[in-house]
């Protein structure tokens, strides 16, 4: 394993390891792990990752393939292609195209009470980044109907680039982003452009929303 930027550890492509992580911070998995995690952190696998059992963490982003339950405190998201056989507990689970879930969902019962989380489809979440992440998120809309809009492009340079799509509400999300200035700049068909600067100055997330102007 490897220390990468704000403590993120790194599991890497070729690498096997089997027993117990503990950590705190950023875990990313792209290996082979067997075993159990217990974290009060973020832990992100990667799609060339396999990890074979439980996992207890404030966030998840699966990518690879699960076999094993996963509880989070905040939230799950599968990303395409990820392949989930397992249960998971947690207040929101959001799930793209292209995942295969095989297992249940539970409300995360630690803070939120029992009862049944239901899977929300990725174009239509808009409930901000979990709290934990260093994110910048928002709202695209139509500034003269207020409507959202959806496939608008959203790019940001600053410590790196990094770059996303509004979904179906017009909710885009960029997470895991150091501590820098950061440009973002807004476009969609038949619209104007909008830019905005972001200064993220530690753990936290961080709301920008655009009102984008219809070209005549």
């Amino acid at each position: 394993m490897k220390n990468g930027d704000k403590g993120v550890t790194f599991l890497g492509k070729d690498t096997r390891f089997e027993g117990k992580l503990r950590f705190q911070g950023t875990m990313r998995i792209d290996g082979h792990f067997k075993g159990e995690v217990y974290a009060q952190g973020n832990l992100i696998i990667g799609e060339d990752a396999l990890v074979e059992g439980d996992l207890n963490v404030s966030y998840a982003s699966v990518s690879g393939e699960v076999h094993g339950n996963i509880i989070a405190e905040q939230r799950v998201d599968l990303r395409a292609p990820s392949k989930v056989f397992g249960n998971i507990q947690s207040p929101a689970v959001v799930m793209e195209e292209g995942v295969i879930f095989e297992g249940t969902t539970k409300m995360y019962q630690a803070r939120r009470g029992e009862g049944r989380t239901e899977l929300i489809d990725a174009k239509d979440y808009h409930g901000g980044p979990p709290p934990n992440l260093t994110a910048i998120y928002g709202m695209v809309k139509d500034q003269n109907t207020g409507r959202p809009i959806k496939n608008a492009r959203v790019t940001c340079k600053g410590d790196g680039k990094s770059r996303t799509e509004t979904n179906a509400s017009g909710y885009y999300e960029l997470i895991h982003l150091k501590d820098a200035k950061w440009k973002l700049k807004v476009e969609a068909e038949g619209y104007k452009k909008e830019k905005a600067e972001v200064t993220i100055s530690g753990m936290g997330t961080y709301q920008q929303d655009f009102n984008l102007t219809p070209k005549k």
